[in-house]
């Protein structure tokens, strides 16, 4: 084997890996699926919640909570959202 070869076998293999890593990017990116399966998740805990517990609906500490827990979750999907478009840029910054 000569040098040349050695060396395309080498390119070809540096391009693989960059390309294996390339799909498992694009396959981390969030979807909207997840997100309309986050919230259907979550409405039908409450449910199932609610229909155990009958009694917490008459409750209006429940409800306060239940605002809390709109509004974190609200903040997280925010942030989540910042972090994925910090993330998307940097791989732009890199792959230039």
């Amino acid at each position: 084997m000569d040098v040349e070869h050695i060396e395309a076998q080498t390119l070809i293999h540096k391009a693989q890996k960059k390309q294996a890593l390339i799909e498992e990017f694009e396959q981390l990116r969030p979807t909207w699926k997840g997100n309309i399966l986050r919230t259907v998740s979550m409405f039908l805990s409450m449910a199932l919640i609610v229909w155990m517990y009958p009694e917490i609906i008459h409750q209006p500490i429940s409800y306060i909570l239940l605002i809390l827990v709109f509004g974190v979750s609200a903040d997280l999907h925010a942030q989540s959202k910042r972090i994925n478009q910090r993330i998307d840029t940097l791989h732009k910054l890199l792959k230039d």
